[in-house]
Order: structure tokens, then sequence, then C-alpha cells
């Protein structure tokens, strides 16, 4: 839903999926000039969405980073907060994230 999202405002945008955050950190190998990531916090693997955006925050530092995720207990707001990323709640809309993208 997300890439449709993106798509239909940026159709020329290159979009890489990863299914964990495991798979997310192998893709950056290949791919150094990243514009903005969407995390969910529950991911498949052993690093949540907040885990891997702190490690992004560190070699990504001007980088968006948006975490889309239907977990909303203050704690994961707060601590989105203080790594310094957007919180976006869920169901996602495009109302909801197009505003991240401009």
């Amino acid at each position: 839903m997300i890439r449709k999202i993106i798509l239909d405002k940026y159709p020329d945008w290159d979009i890489l999926e990863a299914s964990s955050a495991e798979d997310a950190k192998s893709l950056l190998t290949d791919h150094q000039d990243i514009d903005f990531f969407t995390l969910d916090q529950n991911m498949p693997g052993t690093l949540s969405g907040l885990d891997l955006a702190e490690d992004l925050k560190k070699n990504y530092k001007n980088t968006k980073v948006v975490l889309i995720t239907a977990n909303i207990q203050d704690a994961i707001k707060n601590r989105a907060k203080t790594i310094g990323i957007d919180f976006v709640e869920k169901p996602v809309t495009a109302e909801k994230i197009i505003p991240h993208l401009d």
C-alpha cells in the first residue's frame, strides 16, 4: 500500500523493499543514496523498526525516516521522537503518508 501511495505521487521514484530489518540492512550495502525510509515497529526478525531506525539515523543523518505502525503506545511514540523520526499511525492512507514525502 505504501508503494502505491508513493508511486502515485512520485512515479519516477525507485523503491526498495525488505521483509525484515536484517534484510533492509543487507540491501543498503549496495544502495547508499537513500532519500526516504518507511518502517513498521513490528517486523520479522530480531530487530524492531525503532532499533533499525537508530541504526539508520547514524549512517543516513539527513534521510527522512518514518515509523508507520499500529503500535501506538506512548513509549513507542516517545522513542521515535527521541531518535528523530516521524511517527504515523496505521491504517496507512495517502493523507497520512504524502506530507512526509514532501
